[in-house]
């Protein structure tokens, strides 16, 4: 990572569901979202996506780049990332696992350790008073009533956070890809797919909720393309799925303002986050 003028304030870029690799407008909107990153006055610390990075977990999409719909080249997720003159290669680019980095419908997460590393993973920045813990909570544990997929941690995740929250930070940035079925996000009245969480499968969601209780601040979460935010049991909850991936349409989380492309910029002062603000790029749903 960059060194520090001041270690006491810091900003790092928070993302979400890019499907790079997809294709030409998937990409376009991915590359302006590198681009905006590029654009700020102060260069963020890090960068953290909460997966759906890809489409479909292939090589190409991840690594190689490829050729699509009317033999037009697309770039892949590292290609992207790493281009010199668009891309983002000097900042530190920390990915968790969507759905889509499997490698077909439930597939396996090889190409996804292959080209991005560990699904999980716990980095302890004392300098800065933060911990980032990324998780890997698309495991498919069955499919419910309408045959959609139940998503959720395997039997080892929640027990990983637990002994990972024993050290962490004052400043604790729990990544992750499914948004818990919590607060409005699990009524339908407000939430039009409330299959777009994860519930109380296996008592996971239960014991997620005691285990982060005081010690997790922040909970950053995608799946769901748009943006949106809750606070809940004291920590705060953001959904950004905005970054390349199709919107969902205008009212499927009522009452919120229509969707749009974007990231997520957080600025931290002494451990604490004391702003968010959330970067427009492209165009609207």
């Amino acid at each position: 990572m960059q060194k520090l003028k001041n270690p006491n304030e810091f900003s790092f870029i928070f993302l979400g569901d890019s499907w790079a690799g997809d294709g030409q407008t998937s990409n376009t909107i991915f590359g302006l979202a590198l681009s905006a990153i590029r654009s700020l006055k102060r260069k963020p610390l890090f960068i953290l996506h909460s997966g759906d990075s890809v489409f479909t977990g292939t090589a190409e999409e991840f690594k190689t780049g490829g050729t699509y719909t009317d033999n037009l080249p697309v770039k892949s997720l590292l290609q992207l990332i790493q281009d010199p003159t668009n891309g983002v290669p000097n900042i530190p680019f920390f990915i968790v696992p969507g759905n889509h980095d499997r490698t077909g419908i439930n597939g396996p997460l090889t190409n996804f350790r292959t080209f991005i590393g560990p699904t999980r993973f716990s980095i302890n920045l004392p300098r800065i008073k933060t911990t980032i813990i990324g998780l890997n909570n698309v495991k498919q544990l069955g499919l419910d009533a309408n045959n959609q997929p139940i998503y959720g941690f395997s039997p080892s995740e929640l027990t990983y956070l637990k002994s990972k929250l024993k050290k962490a930070k004052k400043n604790t940035l729990l990544l992750m890809h499914v948004p818990p079925r919590i607060g409005k996000w699990a009524n339908p009245n407000y939430f039009k797919d409330p299959e777009s969480t994860f519930g109380n499968e296996n008592g996971q969601l239960t014991r997620f909720l005691r285990i982060i209780r005081g010690k997790v601040r922040h909970v950053l979460v995608g799946h769901v393309h748009a943006f949106d935010k809750l606070t809940f049991q004291g920590t705060r909850y953001v959904i950004s799925g905005g970054a390349g991936a199709p919107l969902v349409k205008e009212g499927f989380l009522k009452g919120t303002r229509t969707p749009i492309f974007h990231i997520i910029e957080y600025t931290v002062r002494n451990g604490v986050v004391v702003k968010r603000r959330v970067i427009p790029i492209g165009y609207t749903a």
